[in-house]
């Protein structure tokens, strides 16, 4: 038999593309795609089919088709039956697009499948987009996030486009530096080559979701400066919350006065005189084992740090 995007690795399996939830080790899979595997894991091996050549898998004839989902994404063809993975009909600036395929027997992969989401035309994102980034670098630099493989490679393409600086952490450059050598062209700086008097410079930073998040520094500075105003005490902060608030808050105490963690407000007293934190998620490579099952270690790799604990323990 063929097993197509199995969770484990597995002799007879074949892969889609490169996203986490559908990568394993020694599967056949395009060359874009064995490419991207080796960088997300380093030891990782597989045997490389490119599109539109037929190779048998299990006693079954398996074919790529393009599916414009990611660089290196493929729908798998076996034999009459096709099964389109995470497939774009549109495409990207850094991939093909889907295109209708003959066949017996259909499997979509319809992760926005349900009625109730429904986006806006495609074209009219990126044009959204680019006029809000265009009009914010006025002002500064602008950090956007995105998935380290396949998003974070699209927004660079697209912000290549308004011919401005583009930084992105080093692990979205390792993956756009496999995109670059299948002759995607690229222009990129890694984030550990911009010194600290240039971060202020009007650019684009794209960076992975789990580094973007809420400026908590924004409303400490502010309290620091109106605090008085409106008759509290700017000297005498404590913050609270609970369950990811607590969390949040926890971050605030913890990281105040870190340069790396406040951007912008570098210059900015951002310590705070106590924390009271409810019910917070402190650990989340659970160290002592306190964690009574691994639905938390699960959802935090899937939906938080995109990455493996195994694989990204210091991220």
């Amino acid at each position: 038999m063929a097993a197509l995007d199995p969770p484990h690795s597995r002799e007879d399996a074949v892969v889609s593309h490169g996203h986490m939830d559908h990568l394993s080790s020694g599967a056949v899979m395009t060359p874009e795609t064995l490419d991207v595997l080796k960088v997300r894991r380093p030891r990782g091996t597989g045997t490389p089919v490119p599109y539109h050549r037929a190779t048998e898998v299990g006693g079954f004839d398996v074919e790529f088709r393009p599916a414009g989902h990611t660089f290196g994404s493929a729908m798998i063809r076996v034999n009459d039956l096709l099964y389109t993975g995470d497939f774009n009909p549109e495409g990207g600036e850094t991939c093909g697009k889907a295109t209708p395929e003959p066949c017996e027997d259909l499997v979509i992969d319809a992760t926005y499948g349900r009625p109730d989401l429904n986006f806006p035309p495609k074209d009219e994102v990126v044009t959204d987009l680019l006029s809000w980034t265009e009009a914010a670098l006025e002002d500064g630099p602008v950090a956007v996030g995105g998935y380290e493989f396949g998003k974070g490679q699209e927004l660079i393409a697209l912000f290549n486009r308004l011919k401005v600086e583009v930084a992105v952490s080093d692990r979205i450059a390792d993956l756009a530096d496999v995109c670059a050598a299948h002759g995607i062209p690229l222009r990129y700086r890694r984030l550990s080559e911009i010194t600290a008097t240039e971060r202020r410079d009007p650019r684009v930073y794209v960076l992975p979701t789990n580094w973007v998040r809420d400026p908590m520094p924004e409303p400490v500075a502010w309290i620091r400066e109106h605090g008085a105003e409106h008759g509290a005490d700017p000297d005498f902060l404590v913050v609270t919350g609970g369950s990811a608030g607590g969390h949040l808050a926890a971050l605030v105490a913890l990281s105040a006065n870190d340069p790396e963690y406040q951007p912008g407000f570098e210059g900015v007293d951002t310590s705070v005189r106590g924390c009271v934190s409810f019910y917070g998620v402190y650990d989340f490579t659970d160290r002592y084992q306190l964690h009574r099952h691994d639905g938390l270690a699960k959802l935090l790799e899937r939906r938080v740090m995109k990455a493996a604990l195994r694989e990204a323990s210091q991220a």
